[in-house]
């Protein structure tokens, strides 16, 4: 009787074990990407289990001791980390334009990817602010053009030159402004270079303004969830061209007001692309455009210096290496007028 009433896991344990160990790590896989409860752009799709629980943790901590916050979105600093692009990253753009393997990410004491701080008193310092496209993180380090910027100038001035690339992925300028304000104002650069537009493109057109409180990205932060959307609104607003454009252009002047009060000199640059069907983009750039003739201030248009093709940009908006460096040659010509 005994043996007629044994079940299936009790005659195969060692069947139950794997099939049980396999559950065990298809869940840890899930919870590790979040891609199974969560769209498809999250902060968390990188990260350990430690790091997730570390901000779980820290998040209560703060929501029970603090409340609201401003979130400064940045790079963890003096941080050695390795970015590799998806699969599915590498599908959706120009074949052999990067290599899929894994990159590394330093960052300095304050958070810039490195190397910045070359010089332990330079006699100018140059912040990059930006998103992914200032970043760029599918190359090596010395291939990213706010380095290669910082030692170009070094050669042609003659001087003691630190540059930092303050460049993040998804950060539009509401970001870049906090990270101005919070971060580069006390380290009294010689400039900042300002560089958006899809960015904030994306967000205005999901959100309708810079304040969208139910998403990872958002500025003024409360407790958020792993079911916490990432980008985009669950129902988007309909789209007020005339108002986000405007939206857009306040940040523009905000930064250009910060960096004169404190005498910082603002640069502004357009964004290199391969967009042909998205007028409004092509606004945004024009706009930035006019802000630096409004302002007098210079604005490298590195969206008519680089030619829109594969050889420089491996989708829309991000630089190949040789982008990279076509970029950073434009800028270290147009800076060296003003420096």
């Amino acid at each position: 009787m005994s043996q007629n009433n044994t079940n299936f896991f009790e005659k195969h344990p060692k069947a139950t074990l794997t099939i049980v160990v396999i559950f065990l790590l298809m869940a840890l896989y899930g919870i590790c990407s979040l891609k199974i409860i969560n769209n498809a752009y999250t902060e968390f799709e990188s990260k350990s289990i430690k790091t997730i629980v570390h901000q779980y943790y820290v998040g209560k901590i703060i929501d029970n001791n603090v409340g609201r916050f401003i979130k400064l979105r940045e790079h963890r600093p003096n941080q050695e980390k390795f970015e590799r692009p998806s699969r599915n990253y590498i599908r959706n753009i120009a074949p052999n334009s990067i290599e899929r393997k894994y990159y590394r990410v330093a960052t300095d004491e304050h958070g810039f990817i490195g190397p910045s701080q070359i010089h332990e008193n330079p006699d100018i310092k140059i912040v990059f602010l930006g998103g992914s496209t200032t970043e760029c993180l599918y190359m090596e380090e010395e291939e990213r053009f706010p380095y290669k910027v910082g030692r170009a100038l070094e050669s042609a001035l003659k001087k003691k030159v630190n540059s930092y690339n303050g460049g993040v992925s998804a950060n539009e300028s509401m970001h870049s402004l906090n990270v101005l304000i919070n971060k580069v104002l006390p380290m009294k650069p010689t400039m900042v270079v300002f560089m958006h537009n899809i960015n904030d493109l994306v967000i205005l057109r999901s959100h309708g303004e810079y304040g969208y409180p139910d998403s990872l990205k958002s500025h003024l932060q409360t407790s958020k969830n792993i079911f916490t959307r990432y980008e985009f609104a669950k129902e988007p607003k309909p789209v007020d061209e005339q108002y986000i454009t405007r939206e857009f252009q306040r940040n523009i002047e905000t930064f250009i007001a910060i960096c004169k009060i404190r005498d910082i000199q603002p640069v502004l640059m357009t964004q290199a692309n391969r967009v042909k069907d998205d007028p409004l983009y092509h606004r945004f750039n024009e706009l930035i455009r006019e802000m630096g003739l409004k302002h007098q201030i210079m604005v490298i248009d590195l969206a008519k210096e680089i030619p829109a093709n594969t050889q420089y940009l491996y989708d829309s908006y991000h630089y190949t290496a040789k982008g990279s460096a076509l970029a950073a040659n434009i800028i270290t010509k147009q800076l060296q007028i003003i420096l």
